[in-house]
């Protein structure tokens, strides 16, 4: 049986046999692991950093010597990272087919990235489309994955973007200017917080257009949930304990957010998947 949320926030009884198998791993990835660069990042700036999965995206292994990058190619290919991967061709495919189809109706596009990290399926969606007639600001509290986001931004050759430290769950950075989409990719899922993120999508709704798009992804499911909450760190630098969340309780939400599904796709490997909503 799936453990829930709250199982894992419990720490193990003292007699149960994992606990001596979660402590090894714990063990590697704070010593030997840190051969690999990405196991090295995870540990400095947290396993769900926007650090962690601008690295993860790039996925070129390297590390410490040649045992460094075989430990990191094996940290790489975990099915989570696979399926992080995946998530994000099948998000950047929905940005690219929803700014094509809004660009049709609009001589310019108003496009917000909520928690960018460091934004590589915003630019290359951008790189795509008509970039002199989007309108996009990439946001994060993070200083750190703007100051990626905008080195990959130079690195495509693009200008004109606006990057802007601000707070995802702070209600006041979303009613300056209406938007005509919205993105709010890898984001929700870490945050373990029911109200924040309903909240949060309430506000996505009231700052878009009508006719506007949303999209996000989500998380239903992990085959690695409980190593991960008992072996990883988050941002926060505590254990990154994840809470799943299902598409009819997004649904829900959406539609108390006067939004409209569209569509959904799942990404391969089954973990995350990729909605599109409609502001009505």
């Amino acid at each position: 049986m799936k453990k829930s949320y709250e199982d894992l926030k419990r720490p193990l009884h003292p007699l149960d046999p994992r606990r001596i198998w979660y402590a090894t791993v714990r063990a590697f990835l704070n010593g030997p692991g840190n051969l690999s660069d990405g196991i090295r990042i995870g540990n400095r700036y947290g396993y769900d950093s926007g650090v962690m999965l601008d690295y993860v995206y790039k996925n070129r292994p390297s590390g410490r010597g040649w045992i460094g990058t075989i430990i990191d190619r094996i940290y790489l290919d975990s099915v989570g990272w696979r399926g992080i991967r995946n998530r994000k061709e099948i998000t950047k495919g929905a940005i690219v087919t929803e700014l094509e189809g809004l660009l049709k109706g609009k001589e310019r596009i108003d496009y917000l990235d909520i928690a960018c990290g460091g934004a590589e399926y915003d630019l290359e969606a951008i790189a795509e489309c008509q970039t002199e007639r989007i309108d996009a600001e990439l946001r994060d509290y993070r200083q750190e994955n703007l100051d990626k986001a905008a080195s990959n931004a130079e690195a495509l050759g693009l200008k004109g973007i606006r990057f802007r430290r601000a707070d995802a769950f702070d209600s006041g950075n979303y009613p300056e200017k209406s938007r005509d989409l919205i993105l709010s990719s890898g984001f929700w899922e870490i945050v373990p917080d029911d109200a924040l993120v309903r909240r949060c999508l309430h506000d996505c709704a009231l700052a878009l257009r009508r006719g506007g798009r949303l999209i996000f992804t989500i998380q239903p499911d992990h085959p690695q949930l409980e190593l991960i909450a008992r072996t990883l760190r988050s941002h926060t630098g505590e254990p990154w304990v994840m809470r799943l969340r299902s598409l009819e309780l997004f649904r829900e939400w959406m539609e108390e957010a006067g939004l409209r599904y569209l569509r959904h796709e799942m990404e391969p490997c089954g973990i995350f998947g990729v909605v599109v909503a409609e502001k009505v």
